[in-house]
């Protein structure tokens, strides 16, 4: 009898999570989903987004639009943070992206922002972002040796962004004298700061140099000097990283607490609170998304690098930061509050 009961009570539950799934699935139909980026309009987030909006919805049952919102990049994507996690329903029709040091500025600055990445429920990254800092070729500073000697002004869109806090952290514990100038409006406005001469230099990843502004390689009018990574960029393989140019143990651990953000990169999520089981279809339509020879084709085309990350993976990595050794984080928010 207690085999019979526990087999209905198995069947029961089958049942239910087949209907719910159902149901979920019969949500989406004729639905618009919003992809909120914490970004501008234009730039390396702007052309993932895009693309993957573009080819995702075919693999959600219903085929529902989805739209993207663009929030600006100030801050790193800090309002896009708050916006998801405050302003919109939890319903399964708003999933965003911030920038990936988002989740390390809670572990580093708690007080700024009003979000909680320990509770998001990730979708899935398309790549993982290993963030640089580049100088111009007029900078008088073209080595980090060099940029300990002489102050190099570099733009930056906001204290959240990896734009400030690769040269800030640098100014902290290498001894470089980087002016941060802050405000400016992505990629692009700091780009053209560049070109007109306020500043000499910028963060960010050099990817969205490749994607953006080609012609800075093919004339060699920007160095990177560093990378903000776990591992070297396989575009830039002979440039360091922050770790690698620590120049101690103590240092060393500060610069991978910073880099451990990287893995985060170009990843999707949706708030705490929409129904599980419409993450579980949204997640599934992600992964299929990343094998889609359609998607795989525009990737290429815009120049799109595609490493999926898990979302899995990407939880492991969030509560990672959480997890980091008090002396470690301690040092990293001292510095930090000297900005």
């Amino acid at each position: 009898m207690k085999t019979t009961a526990g087999i209905k009570l198995l069947a029961g539950v089958a049942l239910t999570t087949f209907f719910s799934v159902a149901h979920a699935a019969d949500f989406y139909a004729g639905k618009t989903i919003t992809m909120v980026v914490g970004a501008s309009s234009s730039g390396s987030y702007a052309r993932y987004s895009n693309v993957l909006a573009k080819h995702m919805g075919k693999h959600i049952p219903g085929n529902p639009t989805i739209k993207v919102d663009f929030r600006g990049g100030g801050s790193g994507g800090l309002t896009a943070a708050n916006f998801l996690d405050n302003a919109v329903p939890k319903d399964g029709l708003f999933f965003g992206i911030t920038q990936q040091t988002i989740p390390l500025n809670q572990v580093l600055d708690p007080e700024k922002g009003n979000y909680d990445a320990g509770s998001w429920q990730w979708i899935g990254g398309i790549s993982p972002v290993r963030n640089m800092l580049s100088l111009w070729h007029t900078a008088p500073a073209q080595t980090i040796e060099e940029a300990k000697k002489t102050e190099v002004k570099v733009g930056a869109t906001g204290t959240s962004s990896p734009m400030f806090l690769v040269p800030h952290m640098m100014n902290e514990f290498l001894g470089t004298k980087f002016k941060i100038i802050l405000g400016y409006d992505g990629i692009s406005g700091t780009n053209l700061a560049m070109e007109q001469g306020e500043v000499q230099g910028r963060g960010a990843s050099w990817l969205s140099v490749v994607q953006r502004t080609p012609q800075y390689i093919e004339k060699k009018l920007l160095k990177p000097i560093v990378v903000d990574a776990a591992t070297r960029d396989p575009m830039i393989p002979n440039v360091p990283t922050l770790t690698e140019v620590a120049p101690d143990e103590a240092t060393k651990q500060v610069f991978q607490l910073l880099s451990s953000a990287s893995v985060i990169g170009r990843s999707y999520f949706f708030p705490n609170g929409v129904p599980g089981e419409r993450v579980a279809i949204v997640r599934k339509a992600f992964m299929e998304t990343m094998k889609d020879p359609d998607f795989l084709a525009a990737a290429k085309k815009g120049r799109v690098t595609v490493e999926p990350v898990s979302h899995e993976e990407l939880a492991e990595a969030v509560a990672g930061l959480k997890k980091m050794p008090s002396n470690v984080v301690n040092r990293a928010k001292a510095a930090l509050a000297k900005k």
